[in-house]
């Protein structure tokens, strides 16, 4: 029950700040603002650089460096850090990712320092949990900067539907968040586990950063259906998506659970 209650509230939270998006406009001298759904004008041109909104956030730059701007138009940052804000529609930004003097911590959605700034590297928050690197390896936080999971790894992925990824000698696996290792590291690339599913490379080579997959298991590291994926979007919703070719020149895919296109 509360596992339900608490992805209730993740969902809610996730359509509050979608509708808290608000739209890019540039002016005639190149400097981009934001207007609302009805065209009033929030955030005066102003900035060199400007992504669209997510999640009621968007990531922006003047030539005094990088910040964060929420819905209203405040600056959740002084320019002096690098924000690590990457859009991924499965993440909750309840902590945003900063860099500061070289180190990682995290700040909340009104700018405030949650996790101080000490860490060489960190990946996003995700079912309360979070990728940091201590030295060359990688462990996992807690919302309250408990090490929950030793630096072991050399690389990890995010939680996410209950399992991360971890690179060992030049392979991936998965393990569950007690750090037991649910599947073997024997895949060259993997994607993040969604609704139980999880598509992975098999391959001698990797292309694109991990392009490209060619089967999709299940949490028992059973293979439910192969092919040639590229790009692979997670399922939501019990769909998922892929293109056809490396280039994007191909079709844009889009499958149900059984691997079957949808038309």
């Amino acid at each position: 029950m509360k596992k339900l209650v608490y992805i209730l509230l993740v969902f809610a939270s996730l359509n509050t700040y979608a509708q808290k998006n608000l739209i890019k406009f540039e002016d005639k001298d190149g400097l981009f603002g934001y207007k609302d759904s009805l065209k009033n004008v929030i955030v005066y041109p102003k900035y060199t650089i400007a992504s669209v909104f997510n999640q009621g956030l968007a990531l922006v730059a003047t030539n005094k460096g990088w910040n964060i701007i929420d819905h209203t138009g405040k600056e959740l940052t002084d320019f002096t850090g690098t924000p690590k804000f990457s859009y991924n529609e499965y993440i909750n930004y309840e902590f945003i990712a900063i860099k500061k003097n070289e180190k990682w911590g995290f700040i909340d959605r009104k700018g405030n320092l949650l996790i101080p700034y000490q860490y060489e590297e960190v990946e996003d928050f995700n079912m309360g949990i979070a990728p940091v690197k201590i030295g060359e390896l990688w462990g996992f936080i807690n919302t309250d900067n408990e090490l929950i999971i030793k630096p072991t790894y050399e690389k990890v992925t995010i939680f996410y539907d209950g399992l991360a990824g971890f690179y060992e000698n030049g392979k991936w696996g998965f393990i569950n968040g007690n750090n037991e290792v649910v599947i073997e590291p024997k895949y060259t690339s993997i994607t993040l586990f969604s609704e139980g599913l999880c598509a992975v490379n098999t391959l001698d080579f990797n292309a694109m950063g991990g392009g490209i997959t060619n089967e999709v298991i299940n949490k028992k590291g059973e293979i439910v259906f192969t092919g040639e994926f590229w790009a692979f979007t997670p399922y939501k919703n019990g769909v998922a998506s892929y293109w056809e070719g490396y280039d994007f020149r191909g079709k844009h895919i889009f499958i149900d659970r059984n691997g079957k296109r949808i038309k």
